[in-house]
């Protein structure tokens, strides 16, 4: 999760940046806007892979040395 705050600390920086070179502006918040893309991709990622561990562990059959009720 530290990149995910990379990514929103480097889109911030680059709408810092737009707003003071507005000659620039636009290409500052095209980088922003990819910052912002990955760290939603990189949340995106972090849930799923936490989702799939958990669907694993709860689908597992039970083992032999378990009592089922």
């Amino acid at each position: 999760m530290m990149n995910v705050r990379s990514y929103r600390a480097m889109g911030s920086l680059c709408r810092q940046r737009a707003v003071f070179d507005p000659k620039n502006s636009e290409e500052y918040f095209g980088q922003a806007e990819r910052w912002d893309h990955l760290a939603e991709a990189e949340i995106a990622a972090h849930f799923e892979e936490c989702n799939a561990a958990g669907s694993k562990a709860s689908s597992s059959p039970p083992s032999a040395t378990q009592s089922v009720a």
